[in-house]
């Protein structure tokens, strides 16, 4: 799954609870296909995708601080 460009752009003013349910969101379906493929991968790709989004969130955090 990929998330448009368009909603990446509108994601850029949201609230913190928007941007934390689309992300949600993203996470869930990554889960549910993972599981599609094989047991057990949907916590793979969840733990890889949930690290990812984390860092970034730091990331953002870290350069909007000062």
């Amino acid at each position: 799954m990929r998330l448009p460009p368009s909603l990446l752009r509108r994601l850029q003013d949201a609230s913190w609870p928007i941007v934390a349910v689309v992300a949600a969101g993203f996470l869930g379906v990554q889960f549910l296909r993972g599981e599609a493929l094989a047991p057990g991968f949907g916590w793979v790709l969840l733990l890889f995708f949930g690290m990812t989004l984390g860092f970034l969130a730091l990331a953002g955090w870290a350069t909007n601080r000062g």
